[in-house]
């Protein structure tokens, strides 16, 4: 009974969100991938309800379960990418060998269906081992699309790991503020379903031997429900990390690409970095530095909650690949520490002078929460706010 509560519900959630999605996908593309992740995982979920209700499109449900487990990884991986994607993502043809193990999905559902009602029940409800001829050829195809799916999502799950921990670092790059930006349910998204694969396998290969009241396809069904909850939560709700960007990316890349390079040569020392090909020699980047300091001194720059990369590099006239060099190798700083430590010298400034609360503190020196602030402050003085107002009070008390 519960599995048939747990799969009506998943299926809810996603038939409640068709018409959000029908409206969204023509304005949003990463919508795209996401409706198919929400498809995957209801179809996949909803199997009691098919059992119960129409036991006549058990097999036709069963056939069609590979397309749904085949779709499923690539389908979250493009979603991933276009929420880290530094530009509108788009699919493009360099990402079509995603889509492969789809035929061969396609293949198998295809086998399953040409099955005649008794093979099907042979291959799928009996435990007879007397299987031959053409339904042994479709039982081989079955167990190989088993084991390459979970040769896929290992891949896949390593893939969305290391490519939210590579955008993270790129977020340090642009951002002062990355609250809202770092994508943390999507790694709780992952290791939920690499808990609920594994779960399901042990559920699957060990549940009647050991008659456990810690497996149950209950059990299997709630973490399915508990996945598509997160997804359509969360997700919904997510813009993509660098989507206020967009616009000041590319006007950078057009106005680096149209200006002339000033600086032919660089430094040797440089080959190996990241930096190699940059017409931006030492004397061009120590002046670009100069500029940079002198203006987050006299203008306060870092007053401003929004600014990144982008703006600060239209502020000072110069392309934004060069303004993010210059950080890194001559300020040996990332964009991120670099005015946020600005900010934390602004506020342990009014910590000594003043009494205004720390949250009235932390928004008045550019950060937007109180959070972003504290782990800020921690970071560079090893004190929180409270303890460092506290210390300076000791210390003038003392003299």
């Amino acid at each position: 009974m519960l599995e048939l509560v747990f799969a009506a519900m998943a299926l809810g959630i996603v038939l409640l969100l068709v018409p959000y999605f029908c409206l969204q996908l023509q304005q949003t593309k990463q919508m795209i991938p996401l409706a198919i992740v929400l498809l995957s995982l209801a179809f996949i979920a909803t199997g009691p309800v098919v059992f119960t209700l129409w036991p006549s499109l058990v097999f036709a449900y069963i056939a069609l379960m590979p397309l749904a487990f085949f779709a499923l990884n690539p389908a979250l991986w493009f979603y991933i990418k276009a929420l880290t994607a530094e530009q509108p993502w788009r699919f493009t043809g360099a990402d079509g060998w995603h889509i492969l193990p789809l035929v061969f999905a396609g293949v198998l559902a295809v086998l399953i269906q040409s099955l005649s009602y008794e093979q099907q029940q042979l291959l799928f409800f009996s435990e007879a081992s007397d299987v031959a001829g053409y339904t042994l050829l479709v039982a081989i195809v079955f167990l190989v699309a088993v084991l390459l799916w979970l040769g896929q999502s290992c891949f896949y799950l390593w893939l969305m790991l290391s490519k939210v921990r590579s955008y993270r670092r790129k977020l340090r790059q642009v951002f002062a503020e990355d609250s809202g930006k770092r994508l943390a349910w999507l790694e709780m998204l992952v290791l939920l379903l690499l808990f609920s694969w594994s779960y399901a396998v042990l559920n699957l290969m060990l549940a009647e031997r050991l008659n456990s009241v810690w497996l149950s396809d209950a059990a299997v069904l709630f973490c399915l429900l508990l996945t598509v909850w997160l997804v359509a939560w969360c997700g919904l709700t997510q813009q993509p990390g660098f989507s206020e960007t967009y616009k000041l990316q590319t006007a950078s890349t057009e106005a680096e690409e149209l200006k002339p390079d000033q600086t032919e040569t660089t430094d040797a020392a440089h080959s190996t970095t990241k930096y190699q090909r940059s017409a931006l020699g030492e004397q061009q980047s120590a002046r670009i530095a100069a500029k940079l300091q002198e203006a987050m001194q006299s203008e306060l720059l870092y007053l401003d909650d929004t600014l990144t990369l982008y703006k600060l590099a239209e502020h000072l006239a110069v392309p934004a690949h060069y303004l993010s060099q210059t950080l890194n190798q001559q300020l040996q700083l990332s964009f991120f520490e670099y005015v946020n430590q600005a900010r934390v010298e602004a506020a342990k400034l009014q910590l000594r002078q003043s009494d205004a609360s720390v949250l009235a503190i932390a928004m008045s020196v550019g950060f937007n929460a109180r959070s972003s602030f504290y782990k800020a402050f921690k970071a560079s003085t090893g004190q929180s706010p409270a303890q460092f107002r506290a210390a300076h009070r000791q210390d003038k008390q003392l003299l």
